[in-house]
């Protein structure tokens, strides 16, 4: 058997609504994006998105948006993919990074205002692998200390906790469709906000700082090349309309691999937060890191692939040659990093294919 570790739902239907797309010859930002970024809206229950080449370009409008520049610190975990942290250094301030609470991944609540200082002007929590941070108790954090929230929802377009979605306790959300997400156009990605200045401003940001005034194009901002096309956005389209069907089934395969694999010994799952729905973006598995790329290697054999996401960030070698972090700083995060095996988690993986993982798995364990 061969089972891939992705595998997104992309349809004849969906190829037909890009091939149509292509053909208007309207291949840029126009009436189909407008359209789609009303229905990412209605979806997600906010009042505006904008749609931008990727969740990264999304997270880097918005904190433009908030008047983030040199000399500033943003607060994020060091658990997420490193786009999280760039973003924050193409404004010119400082990631700071807080632990993560190990039996979630989720950034530490408790931790986070040891680390504000006068500095510090906003926080992007990561809400990982389709789970929530605790936003109301975040929102209480950041209004106490004059900070804005920027949340990294790449994970979680499907997530509710505490029955808020993504954009709707913060200043913005950006999201992804990069290929290895629940919704995928290959790259690209939005932001959310319930001020449509937010997407305004990102409109324009990600379109060179160009604006609309008066039938003609003008520069207004130092802005950035971050446009997502026309037949990016009719490859979404259909998906957006099957999101609640292939989301039931998400949670099928979650609940499969959470029956077969919770009294496994030495596998730990990583525990569901109370009051959520969640998105089940990736299932992971936390064992052993002696043994981790053994169990990979092994489960390769057998024709199931696996993924590691994320390393730290901090001990990136980019980020320790900067700022000069070293093992053991964030040790929480390093260990959970350590330790991941993310397995395969697709609409279409059928209970049969799980249990051909499970049996896999379980005997590397054994």
């Amino acid at each position: 058997m061969k089972i891939p570790f992705l595998k997104p739902d992309i349809r004849a239907s969906d190829i037909k609504n890009v091939a149509e797309a292509i053909r208007s010859g309207w291949l840029t930002r126009g009436p189909r994006t407008i359209a789609f970024e009303a229905e990412m809206a209605h979806y997600l229950g906010v009042a505006s998105a904008s749609m931008v080449a990727s969740g990264t370009a999304a997270l880097h409008s918005a904190l433009a948006a908030a008047g983030i520049k040199e000399g500033d610190e943003v607060i994020t975990t060091p658990i997420s993919a490193v786009q999280t942290a760039n973003a924050i250094l193409y404004t010119g301030a400082t990631p700071v990074f807080v632990d993560i609470a190990p039996s979630t991944g989720l950034i530490d609540l408790e931790r986070i205002e040891e680390k504000i200082t006068a500095k510090t002007k906003a926080i992007i929590p990561v809400h990982y692998y389709g789970q929530m941070v605790d936003m109301i108790r975040l929102a209480k954090i950041a209004k106490k200390h004059g900070i804005v929230i920027i949340e990294d929802a790449a994970h979680a377009l499907e997530a509710v906790r505490d029955g808020n979605r993504p954009g709707a306790l913060s200043f913005a959300a950006a999201f992804s469709f990069h290929a290895a997400k629940n919704m995928t156009a290959g790259q690209g990605g939005a932001l959310v906000s319930n001020d449509t200045t937010v997407t305004e401003f990102t409109n324009a940001f990600c379109d060179s700082g160009i604006r609309r005034i008066d039938g003609a194009r003008r520069s207004v901002m130092l802005g950035y090349k971050y446009p997502i096309t026309s037949f990016q956005v009719a490859l979404l389209e259909g998906q957006l309309t099957r999101l609640a069907a292939n989301h039931k089934k998400r949670l099928a395969v979650f609940a499969r691999y959470r029956a077969g694999l919770s009294k496994v010994t030495g596998i730990t799952l990583i525990e569901d937060v109370p009051g959520s729905v969640h998105a089940c973006h990736l299932f992971n598995v936390l064992v052993d890191p002696a043994c981790r790329d053994a169990i990979r290697k092994d489960l390769s054999a057998a024709g199931i692939d696996t993924a590691v996401f994320h390393e730290v960030i901090h001990l990136e070698p980019y980020f320790k040659d900067r700022f000069g972090y070293k093992a053991g700083d964030f040790p929480h995060a390093e260990r959970f990093a350590a330790s991941l095996i993310g397995l395969p988690t697709y609409p279409g993986l059928t209970a049969r294919e799980q249990s051909y993982i499970i049996k896999h798995l379980t005997e590397q364990l054994v």
